[in-house]
C-alpha cells in the first residue's frame, strides 16, 4: 500500500519553517536585528510556523496510520517508524551541541540533561523544558504526542469527536494553568506554563479535525466549487492571521496560540482545496521534504552568519535591502546544509527504522512480547 504524497502538505511544513527562520535570524544576534516597519509584525511573529507544523503532524499520522495498519504489528511499526524519523538526526545535532556550546560558550551539560534529550523527556523537567538543542522543544513535545497517538486514533474516529477533543483539551489547558501555581510555585509557573506539552495538545487536536474534514472532502469527490472555497479559506485565514498579528483576535481563545492553530487549521484546508501555485509549488515542495533538518540546523547557521549580518547591515543603509540579503543568505546557507543533512542522516535513519522492524517481525516471539499485540488482525490490535 502506497498513499499519494500531499504536496501541499509539504509545501506548508517547508514554509513554516521558513518562517521559524526569519524569527530566529531576528531574535539569536544580540543586539536584535532591525526589521523594516512593514514587514515587523509579520517577521517577529516567525514562532508561530511551530504552530503550523502541529496542526501538520497530527493531519499526517491520521493520514499515514492506515501504512502501520497494514504491517503484522502497529504499535511497534508506528513507534519504531515515529522514533526513526526523528531521533538519529536529532542525537547528531545533540552531539554537535554539546561540542559547541562546549567550545564557543565554555558551557557544559549535564549527564541528567543529556539523559533526557536521549529520551526525548525534556519536556516534562522544569529547569530543562526547552533542551539543550537549539530550537528542540518542539521535538520534545511532538514525541510526548507520538506517544499517546495510538490511544487518540482509537478513540477519535469522527470529526465530532475531533472537535470535542481540542475543546477537551482546551479545558485541560485551563485547568492546568489553574492549578501549576500550587505544584511548582509562583516564580516556575510561568516558565512550566509557557513550554509545557499540554499548552500544545489543543493544536494537535486541530490537526486531526483537518484530516476528518479532507476525508469528508476526498468521500464526496471533487466539486467544481473546491477552488472557489480553497481561495476563500486561504484568503480569510490569511486576513485571520493579519487581525491576530494587529491585535483584533483578543477574544474567546485567550492564548495566541490556539488562535494561530485555528487558523492554520483553516488554510490547510483551504490549499488542499486550492493548491495555489504561489504556495505549493516545487520550490516549496522541496523545502517541505527537507524541513525537519531546516528547522533543526538553522539556528547554527545564523549563529555563525552574525559577523556576516553585522558587515551587511554596516555597509547597506536600507534596512529592507538589508534584512532581505540576511534572510536570502541564512536562507540559501541552511538549505545547503540541510540536503545534505537530510540525505546523509534523516533519510538513512527512516531507511534503518524499516529495517529494525524487519528484524522483529522475523522473530515473532520477540515482537509479540514488545508490541503487547498478537491477534493476528493488525485493525482490531490498534483499535482495542
Amino acid at each position: 500500500m502506497k498513499l499519494k504524497r500531499l504536496e501541499f502538505l509539504d509545501s506548508l511544513r517547508g514554509l513554516a519553517a521558513a518562517y521559524v527562520v526569519v524569527y530566529h535570524m531576528i531574535l539569536i544576534p544580540d543586539p536584535h536585528l532591525s526589521v523594516p516597519g512593514w514587514a515587523a509584525k509579520f517577521a517577529n511573529a516567525g514562532g508561530s510556523g511551530v504552530m503550523l507544523f502541529f496542526v501538520i503532524s497530527a493531519f499526517s499520522l491520521y493520514y499515514t496510520m492506515p501504512l502501520r495498519l497494514k504491517d503484522s504489528y502497529p504499535k511497534l511499526s508506528f513507534y519504531l517508524h515515529r522514533y526513526f524519523r526523528i531521533a538519529p538526526l536529532f542525537y547528531a545535532w545533540m552531539l554537535f551541541s554539546l561540542i559547541r556550546d562546549a567550545w564557543y560558550y565554555s558551557a557544559h551539560h549535564s549527564v541528567v540533561s543529556i539523559v533526557e534529550s536521549l529520551t526525548f523527556t525534556f519536556n516534562l523537567t522544569t529547569q530543562g523544558q526547552q533542551g539543550f538543542v537549539w530550537a528542540s522543544w518542539t521535538v520534545g513535545i511532538e514525541m510526548l504526542f507520538y506517544v499517546m497517538f495510538p490511544l487518540v486514533y482509537k478513540l477519535v474516529d469522527d470529526i465530532w469527536r475531533a472537535t470535542a477533543l481540542v475543546f477537551i483539551l482546551i479545558l485541560c489547558w485551563m485547568a492546568y494553568q489553574a492549578i501549576i501555581p500550587y505544584i511548582y510555585g509562583p516564580e516556575t509557573a510561568p516558565v512550566v506554563a509557557e513550554w509545557t506539552f499540554v499548552r500544545f495538545l489543543p493544536i494537535f487536536a486541530m490537526g486531526c479535525v483537518v484530516h476528518f474534514v479532507i476525508k469528508g472532502i476526498q468521500a464526496r469527490g471533487s466539486s467544481p466549487s473546491d477552488e472557489s472555497i480553497g481561495l476563500m479559506l486561504v484568503t480569510v485565514s490569511t486576513f485571520s492571521y493579519l487581525a491576530l498579528l494587529n491585535g483584533r483576535l483578543n477574544i474567546f481563545f485567550m492564548d495566541a496560540r490556539l488562535w494561530q492553530g485555528l487558523i492554520y487549521t483553516v488554510m490547510t484546508v483551504g490549499l488542499c482545496l486550492n493548491p495555489l501555485k504561489a504556495i505549493v509549488n516545487r520550490f516549496t515542495v522541496y523545502l517541505g521534504k527537507i524541513s525537519y533538518s531546516l528547522y533543526l540546523g538553522h539556528t547554527t547557521v545564523v549563529l555563525f552568519l552574525i559577523p556576516v549580518y553585522r558587515f551587511i547591515y554596516g555597509y547597506v543603509s536600507t534596512t529592507t535591502i538589508a534584512f532581505l540579503l540576511c534572510y536570502a543568505l541564512t536562507l540559501a546557507l541552511g538549505i545547503g546544509l540541510s540536503d545534505l543533512t537530510y540525505r546523509f542522516i534523516e533519510a538513512p535513519g527512516v531507511r534503518y527504522g524499516k529495517v529494525v522492524y524487519r528484524w522483529f517481525a522475523e522473530n515473532r516471539g520477540n515482537v509479540a512480547r514488545l508490541d503487547g499485540s498478537d491477534s493476528g488482525d493488525p485493525v482490531k490490535d490498534i483499535r482495542r
